[in-house]
């Protein structure tokens, strides 16, 4: 069963090869979706569909972050899949 997250992840994750970290286990964990910076509040904004281990998988190894980004805060909502995505993609 497809499920869906809305995720936010806050600390210093701008300038540190985030968004393509997450980009490139998007597509390792078999999820579709987009990664993007969100500067209104600080956070790396995700949106993640997939089937549920995937998905679990796939947070766990954004929560690690790179060796140079420090992770304060990770928000994960559950929302609807929307099923409109083909691929994991980064959003610059």
């Amino acid at each position: 069963m497809t499920k869906a997250y809305d995720i936010r992840i806050y600390g210093r994750v701008f300038n540190v090869g985030f968004r393509r970290y997450v980009h490139r286990y998007g597509l390792q964990c078999n999820v579709v979706g987009y990664v993007e910076n969100d500067r209104a509040d600080g956070s790396v904004h995700i949106v993640a569909e997939g089937e549920e281990t995937d998905l679990d998988q796939f947070t766990l190894l954004c929560g690690e972050g790179t060796p140079y980004s420090y992770i304060v805060d990770m928000k994960i909502e559950a929302i609807e899949a929307t099923r409109k995505y083909d691929d994991f993609q980064e959003i610059r």
